[in-house]
């Protein structure tokens, strides 16, 4: 099976503007992403997808593989839906340009659990990486929030810390990790709903679009990743990923 992977990139982040290329000690955030993501074995090609000529010009400047794609998408995954239509792939993986240190490991892992998932039959078309978390990052808006069933199936998604514990106790719990699996068919679920109905009830509420898919009644497949992860969101997450390179020695 043929395994796409796509990296979102836009410049007119409402929390972020021009996020994609900013410096992260020296290297601009889209090119860590793109050489990150290029190390996972399990991808058969890797594009950016941009609507923004900044950034289109700067991956060709790097030697990135990039495409165009129209201004008009509201999220990442509707324009993966438009790279479908450019480049055929049986599966397509949702990279999120704004994962500067992602580990290639982690989407390795998430491919080859959707493709051991479709050789048995399971009815599964999207996969999505979750985390645990601290109670104090769960306080975080821009961090998004997993609640999910014994069945490792997604519930729900909030900004909001969830599940809410009306005793003292601490829920254990799960950040969601922005690396998603879908199928073709999966895109053109997503795709077709919002020429239909336009984004998701919930969709639009949270501003998380993998809830455009439980508001359409699919299911959504999560798995736990064990890997670091630091998504870029805010400014502030910048000087995170930094002491993380640090410490690291990258």
């Amino acid at each position: 099976m043929r395994v796409l992977g796509v990296i979102p990139a836009r410049f007119k982040s409402s929390r972020f503007p021009g996020k994609p290329l900013v410096k992260i000690l020296g290297v601009e955030m889209i090119k860590r992403t793109y050489m990150q993501a290029k190390n996972a074995k399990t991808l058969n090609k890797l594009v950016i997808a941009t609507d923004d000529k900044r950034i289109f010009d700067f991956c060709k400047q790097e030697n990135l593989e990039v495409v165009i794609t129209s201004e008009s998408h509201l999220t990442g995954t509707d324009r993966i839906a438009e790279v479908a239509h450019k480049i055929h792939a049986d599966f397509y993986v949702n990279i999120q340009g704004d994962e500067p240190i992602i580990d290639p490991k982690s989407i390795d892992e998430i491919v080859n659990f959707a493709l051991d998932s479709h050789k048995k039959g399971k009815k599964y078309e999207v996969f999505n990486l979750y985390k645990n978390i601290s109670p104090k990052e769960a306080q975080r808006n821009s961090i998004v929030k997993v609640v999910i069933n014994e069945n490792n199936e997604l519930i729900f998604m909030s900004r909001f810390p969830i599940p809410f514990s009306k005793s003292n106790e601490n829920p254990n719990y799960k950040k969601q990790v922005a690396v998603y699996v879908f199928s073709a068919y999966a895109l053109k679920l997503f795709e077709q709903s919002f020429k239909m109905h336009g984004k998701g009830v919930n969709e639009r509420f949270e501003d998380i679009e993998i809830l455009r898919f439980i508001d359409m009644g699919e299911k959504v497949k999560m798995l736990e990743c064990f890997y670091d992860s630091i998504s870029v969101d805010e400014p502030c997450d910048v000087e995170l990923v930094k002491k993380w390179l640090v410490g690291n020695k990258k």
